[in-house]
């Protein structure tokens, strides 16, 4: 299959898989092609040609070789034309197909054995490509960096931090208390490293199919009619993990059941962030996991362990990785890992004047009337005399509590000492004193 890169944007080259029009550019042999369509069959008969090519996402004409193979194999058997809404069709595409009891004795034995059915693979060398195609380093600069973040109130200090792993792609620790930001911050780094991007359904390696596309974790963008249908425009991926995350994670996972395998989950981040979230809290120690992603995040190639097949291969990963935890990156793992993660980036709590500003947006946001008297009163009492650390999530959190207080009893939120008092009650946790 040939790819082809369109015109230049903005902040990254776009990228579009040309759709196949002869069999030899789908990467797959006419016995794979057959199979799945096989497959497809068991369980919708009888589909018209068209259907079937939408089944498994080409068209219609590179497919004639593995239909007339099922044909002649006596597993499937025409119907004869169906109706059709479509113009100059291939005779073939509206004819209707019917599954035989010899096809479907032999779909049962496919099923068995690999229970995929989908969009065809791609080929892995066809995904390589993508990957490599689609991850530059951007021009990143303050003003990008500071339009990207400006949902945020952060420093200056911090901005200027951030820039260089972002630009570059590096590893990066976030760390710092709870609350102040670093998962948003996190997410908006993968708006920066360009536009959509291009992943496929699957990829077939040396026969044995991985999943890529995951809707958990990727957002698909508008389809691109023009290019191959196999492939899904996507934003840049957004990959989040925390104390669920285990070593066997990062391996591709077989299902026994279905028999096919699902991409590890950080390769499903090529091309955007890789954020493993409160690190350090996981089951697995921190050494494991650092362990396991080395060779990653140093040579940007991971390597694909289909362990049913007995087969190993490099894969590019070409994902940043973002280390996001409130404990001191220096307890967590020892200085050779920390010289392999360049940029450790402190979140540090806001300022007296960024906390008002964030109270100020969340006032707005959640249509509560700023009031002067109010916040100050707040500040003073739930703060200030209770020695107690700003946060960036307190005013949000804070301001939905009294809302809903508010609601409850049937009046409108403002910052009224009651209110205030209802809200903090029910936040901040107790102490004995």
């Amino acid at each position: 299959m040939a790819i082809q890169p369109l015109a230049a944007e903005a902040a990254a080259p776009a990228f579009r898989p040309q759709k196949p029009s002869r069999p030899d550019e789908v990467g797959l042999s006419t016995n794979r092609l057959a199979d799945l369509l096989l497959k497809h069959l068991y369980f919708k008969s009888p589909m018209s040609g068209q259907e079937w090519a939408a089944a498994i996402h080409l068209p219609y004409a590179v497919l004639a070789a593995a239909v007339q193979n099922l044909i002649e194999q006596s597993l499937c058997q025409k119907l004869g034309r169906v109706a059709s809404t479509a113009t100059g069709q291939d005779f073939g595409e509206a004819m209707g197909y019917q599954l035989s009891e010899q096809g479907r004795a032999r779909a049962r034995e496919l099923l068995e054995r690999d229970h995929y059915v989908g969009p065809a693979p791609v080929r892995f060398a066809a995904y390589e490509t993508s990957i490599r195609e689609q991850a530059v380093d951007l021009d990143v600069n303050r003003s990008r960096l500071t339009s990207a973040l400006s949902h945020l109130v952060l420093s200056e200090d911090l901005l200027t931090e951030l820039g260089p792993p972002i630009a570059s792609r590096a590893p990066m620790f976030l760390y710092g208390a709870p609350g102040n930001g670093k998962t948003s911050i996190a997410e908006a780094c993968a708006g920066l490293l360009g536009d959509r991007i291009f992943i496929p359904y699957a990829v077939d390696v040396e026969g044995q199919t991985v999943r890529i596309f995951d809707p958990l974790h990727h957002q698909a963008a508008a389809e691109d009619p023009a290019a191959d249908q196999r492939w899904v425009p996507v934003e840049r991926p957004f990959v989040k993990v925390g104390g669920e995350l285990t070593p066997a994670m990062l391996g591709a996972t077989f299902d026994p059941l279905l028999r096919f395998y699902e991409a590890p989950i950080h390769l499903k981040a090529n091309g955007g962030i890789f954020l493993l979230d409160d690190f350090g809290r996981q089951d697995a120690s921190p050494r494991a996991l650092l362990n396991r992603l080395i060779v990653s995040l140093e040579r940007r190639v991971d390597f694909l362990n289909l362990a049913s097949a007995g087969k190993t291969v490099a894969v590019p990963f070409e994902a940043m990785v973002v280390f996001s935890t409130n404990l001191d990156p220096a307890s967590l793992v020892d200085e050779a890992f920390l010289r392999r993660v360049r940029y450790k980036v402190f979140v540090p709590d806001p300022t007296e004047p960024e906390f008002r500003r964030i109270f100020e947006r969340a006032c707005i946001e959640l249509a509560v009337p700023f009031d002067e008297k109010g916040y100050g009163d707040l500040l003073d009492r739930y703060y200030k005399k209770m020695k107690r650390p700003l946060r960036g999530c307190q005013p949000h959190d804070l301001l939905q509590a009294l809302t809903e207080h508010a609601l409850f009893q049937e009046r409108p939120p403002r910052l009224e000492p009651d209110l205030i008092d209802m809200a903090c009650d029910s936040y901040f946790v107790r102490l004995n004193t």
